[in-house]
């Protein structure tokens, strides 16, 4: 028995909510786009639209950083440029925090543990094919963050993660794995067999490591050619 070291870390991120603009916010935002705009008043008449409507939708706007005041009239901002064309609207959300999990070995994050680890004094030795050589950045933990908390809320909206604003190591699981290390006499082959207690399954990846690296010893040494 041997540990395997697992690192997790405690991730921050930004989600944000996608919804496709409605047509009088898109009428506004091109109505600013192509002229001067100073008071809600002046929108209302233009538009049709009630005066405390469109007050309300002007806030809305400025907090999400579409449009801004300029020499007293409204103008878009880049943001409000970008979702004009595209017609989908971008908001934003608290921040948020979670924990990933991430084996070097297998380069791989892994799901919440399977069972409970029992705790234990017994100092385990090292994979002896460990290193501590990974691929953490922030794309490669957009993308896991994409995959797990990308979906629709419970009003219908798809809520996406925007940025990752910050990943930090909180600590080095060490988890226990069993070593098997086999002979099939009538097939003639050796092979390893690893259970991952973490994962609750045979390791597949540890087992071809291990094979690969030792197969020809363990031919060598038990059988002699």
């Amino acid at each position: 028995m041997w540990h395997l070291p697992v690192r997790t870390y405690n991730v921050s991120f930004k989600p944000v909510k996608r919804s496709k603009m409605d047509i009088l916010m898109k009428m506004m935002l091109l109505t600013f786009e192509q002229t001067e705009i100073r008071r809600a008043a002046n929108l209302s008449e233009l538009l049709l639209v009630e005066e405390l409507f469109i007050a309300d939708l002007l806030v809305k706007m400025q907090r999400m950083g579409l449009i801004r005041l300029e020499k007293e009239s409204y103008k878009l901002t880049s943001k409000g440029q970008e979702q004009v064309k595209t017609g989908i609207m971008l908001e934003e959300m608290k921040e948020e925090s979670t924990v990933l999990s991430y084996s070097p070995v297998h380069d791989e994050f892994w799901p919440e543990m399977a069972e409970h680890l029992p705790e234990t004094t017994e100092e385990l030795p090292l994979f002896r094919y460990a290193n501590n050589q990974d691929h953490i950045n922030e794309d490669r933990i957009l993308q896991v963050l994409a995959e797990r908390e990308n979906g629709l809320d419970e009003n219908g909206f798809q809520t996406v993660v925007a940025d990752v604003n910050s990943f930090d190591l909180q600590k080095v699981e060490q988890i226990p794995c069993l070593e098997f290390q086999i002979y099939n006499k009538e097939q003639d082959i050796f092979y390893a067999r690893v259970w991952n207690t973490w994962r609750g399954r045979w390791d597949n990846t540890l087992e071809k490591q291990i094979e690969e690296k030792e197969g020809l010893e363990w031919r060598e040494k038990w059988i002699g050619f």
